[in-house]
């Protein structure tokens, strides 16, 4: 019985308590078979590769091929045949998924070693874990480029997958909602991939890119940028100062797509209100965001509910991906008022027009 009073399956409640309790074992042992090239071995052998040709393939001893197997068959990544091993339904969408691999490979490269550190960032509320990259950081983001070459790739396609999905439909709103718009503001565009997409839908269009200066200096050197530079204007701002955005009039849309999730409340309110303000009359903000609770499924929910602590370790300290009240309450508190708001865009994004109240 539990507390609840409720029967359960004790044997089955304890393996659960198990794989948390080994699950940094379970995970490096698949990060390991993936590497090396094991997993997509035994899923090539369709249940009929033994230990000594895994071994050869993997350039691994059969004694690491078989503890690998061995601790991998626990959670249902592979299973053993009368032949050999093949993998489960679970064990090729580590292969074959691109939401997993994403999501996995963000996780080991970016920050498994950091998350060490996690009760040090919860109490001094700075992100301790970036300490694992020799760095004294007081974020990430100006620091991208200098991430090793493993960690920067898996942060980069953790980030594109996850809005790249979101993009199209946007667009689709954005020329339903906002048709006759001409230019439109990208603030915290990153590597200009949606200043990009803006710019091949809307031909006649132009765009003004705001970011971090090691992002905006980059931005028009980028080869699938250098079609659009002409019609780009940039702008550089450190939205962790309290200077004004400037050079911005002249734009009909300002877009945010998870941005204001890399700040706590008080930044947040704070970007808000100095976007208002550089807005001319008539203009329209978009904020493109995953929120927690607004999730089609629980695999869903998981994803952002973990992936938030990134931020807390790993980002900056203090941020955390929302909840659709509180962000709301954001927008009103800042001077916006909504306008409409769109869900499940590409992975369960919402996307929300606002203007001035």
């Amino acid at each position: 019985m539990t507390r609840s009073g409720k029967r359960t399956n004790f044997l089955e409640t304890l393996l659960e308590a198990q794989r948390l309790a080994f699950a940094p074992f379970i995970f490096k042992a698949l990060s390991a078979a993936l590497e090396s090239g094991l997993l997509a071995a035994v899923e090539r052998s369709e249940g009929g590769a033994d230990l000594e040709t895994m071994a050869r393939e993997t350039n691994l001893s059969p004694y690491a091929v078989q503890l690998l197997l061995d601790i991998l068959s626990t959670v249902s990544i592979v299973e053993r045949t009368e032949t050999g091993w093949r993998t489960t339904e679970k064990g090729d969408l580590f292969l074959f998924d691109d939401l997993t691999r994403a999501n996995f490979d963000f996780t080991d490269r970016v920050n498994f070693a950091g998350l060490e550190h996690t009760l040090e960032a919860l109490r001094e509320g700075r992100p301790a874990g970036l300490q694992v990259f020799n760095a004294d950081w007081e974020t990430i983001y100006p620091h991208l480029p200098e991430l090793p070459e493993d960690a920067r790739r898996a942060w980069f396609r953790f980030d594109h997958f996850h809005s790249d999905r979101a993009y199209e439909a946007a667009l689709d709103k954005i020329e339903a909602w906002c048709p006759g718009a001409k230019s439109l503001c990208d603030i915290g565009g990153n590597t200009g991939r949606f200043t990009r997409r803006w710019l091949e839908r809307f031909p006649d269009a132009r765009a003004v890119f705001v970011d971090l200066p090691v992002e905006a200096r980059a931005l028009l050197s980028r080869s699938e940028i250098r079609p659009y530079a002409e019609r780009i204007d940039v702008v550089e701002i450190d939205w962790l100062t309290d200077r004004e955005l400037e050079g911005t009039a002249s734009c009909d849309l300002y877009w945010m797509s998870q941005f204001l999730d890399c700040f706590e409340e008080e930044r947040v309110r704070s970007i808000l209100e100095r976007t208002r303000r550089a807005m001319k009359p008539g203009a329209k903000l978009l904020v493109l965001e995953p929120l927690v609770g607004g999730q089609r499924h629980r695999a869903a929910e998981l994803s952002l509910a973990a992936s938030s602590l990134y931020f807390t370790v790993m980002a900056n300290g203090r941020s955390r991906f929302f909840e659709g009240p509180e962000l709301r309450a954001l927008f009103e508190d800042s001077g916006f008022r909504i306008e409409r708001e769109a869900e499940g865009l590409g992975i369960s994004h919402t996307l929300f027009l606002l203007s001035e109240a």
